[in-house]
């Protein structure tokens, strides 16, 4: 029986197989025409575009029908050998219509995705991507050529998906320079709408060091000016690294909102830091709102402990010519903790002014106190007043008079200098007019 029905189907069967075989030929055929086309894309956007200066290059490179190029060990070289991107696995997906038609422009290319790539990428001041640089580190008599690729409102619009993993990048901006390690980014980059982002990153160094990086959002492009709509945080970033003469190690995190034109953002928001540590003062739970724009930080409505008490104020750091201001105001502060004694009681407000200017050379922490009624070793006294500048890891005090019941102690020469305190010679003016010192030789009646 079944030798008679396959009798009857043998033609049909033949038929079958050879539609099959001509299938998986066209299919074997499209693969091998799309792995040859894939270098093309390469050549033709590099040709026509001038993305990149120098060579591109592919260890491997292979297509599916279905558009999706793979690719390992990409190396970017420049023109002087020095390797500028390297990424050693990767893939996008390109439209057929172009492949085929050989239409390739910077909308051919539909996805990327790359894993433990190098990018160094450099901006203009206005924030538009204009061009490709050398590595850190490469020395040369010449300054460099640069090469325009494209800006936000160009002829040459991108709409694309762009995925990175555990990635580094490397980016550059007029006074501004980072490198953000351990990269996971996720982005549709429409240069003629809307781009969403997604970024994790790790260790961020440069002009700003942080322990680790997250912005999400998007950036619209349709206005004339391309306008953020992102959201920030920065965890356990580094004071010191701003350049402008803060001499912080004390980790702060910020989370903010960032608006406004792409070449001008405006950042808002929050700014904490469980410990500042400014020599002799030592601050806690430092909380305060931050506004960036066009090189100026300002830090405001800024509260903190110090001392059992607590502080107000604000700020201003410069970043683009190295300096920064503060002005604080403190409230019952405790006198037995900012002066190392516990035998001193009595609750201290004070002022405090801070600034300091790299390009200039000059710094400058000082200010004044005044204290309410206390006592020290059983003895009370009316009130502590007098002021106070930093020099170094020293503080000073000049003018400090200590109001008793017989009269008013005061002395010019008094400091804390590694948790010990030093005091000069002392002056004692009673009520009744006399005065007299008391120094290393002893008392002595002046008047």
């Amino acid at each position: 029986m079944w030798n008679n029905w396959y009798s009857r189907h043998k033609g049909k069967f033949k038929k079958i197989a050879v539609l099959v075989l001509c299938i998986a030929a066209a299919l074997y055929g499209l693969c091998f025409y799309m792995s040859y086309k894939a270098a093309d894309i390469f050549n033709q956007v590099v040709a026509e575009r001038q993305l990149f200066p120098g060579t591109v290059t592919v260890e491997r490179l292979t297509a599916t029908p279905g558009g999706t190029v793979s690719f390992e060990n990409l190396v970017w070289n420049d023109e002087d050998g020095d390797t500028l991107v390297q990424i050693p696995k990767g893939q996008f997906t390109v439209k057929l219509s172009d492949v085929l038609t050989g239409h390739i422009g910077t909308q051919t290319v539909e996805d990327v995705t790359l894993d433990n790539a190098y990018i160094h990428l450099i901006f203009n001041d206005k924030m538009e991507l204009q061009h490709v640089k050398k590595i850190s580190g490469h020395q040369s008599g010449d300054p460099r050529g640069f090469i325009k690729v494209t800006g936000p409102k160009g002829n040459h619009p991108f709409n694309c998906h762009v995925a990175l993993h555990q990635s580094v990048i490397e980016a550059e901006a007029p006074g501004r320079h980072f490198t953000i390690g351990d990269v996971e980014f996720s982005s549709h980059i429409h240069t003629k709408g809307k781009t969403t982002l997604d970024l994790r990153a790790g260790h961020f160094s440069g002009t700003l060091e942080a322990k680790s990086l997250r912005i999400r959002g998007s950036l619209d492009f349709k206005p004339d000016t391309p306008q953020y709509n992102l959201s920030l945080l920065l965890s356990d970033c580094n004071p010191r690294s701003l350049g402008a003469g803060l001499d912080i190690d004390d980790a702060a995190t910020v989370s903010a909102d960032i608006r406004g034109p792409l070449y001008a953002p405006v950042i808002d928001g929050t700014l904490k830091m469980d410990r500042l540590d400014i020599t002799a003062l030592v601050f806690t739970d430092v909380v305060g709102q931050v506004h960036y724009e066009q090189g100026l930080l300002d830090v405001t409505e800024v509260t903190a402990g110090v001392f059992g008490g607590s502080m107000k104020g604000q700020g201003q750091v410069n970043l683009d010519d190295r300096s920064y201001t503060a002005d604080m105001t403190g409230s019952r502060l405790k006198g037995g903790i900012a002066a190392h004694d516990l035998f001193l009681r009595c609750d201290v407000d004070l002022n405090l002014h801070m600034e300091e200017n790299k390009s200039a050379g000059t710094k400058a922490i000082y200010g004044d106190f005044r204290s309410g009624p206390g006592r020290y070793h059983n003895v009370p006294f009316r009130g502590i007043s007098g002021s106070f500048a930093q020099d170094g890891k020293t503080l000073n005090f000049r003018d400090v008079v200590i109001s008793m019941f017989f009269g008013d102690v005061s002395t010019d020469a008094f400091s804390i200098a590694n948790g010990k305190v030093k005091i000069g010679a002392i002056n004692i003016d009673y009520k009744n007019g006399k005065r007299s010192r008391w120094g290393k030789g002893g008392p002595q009646t002046i008047r």
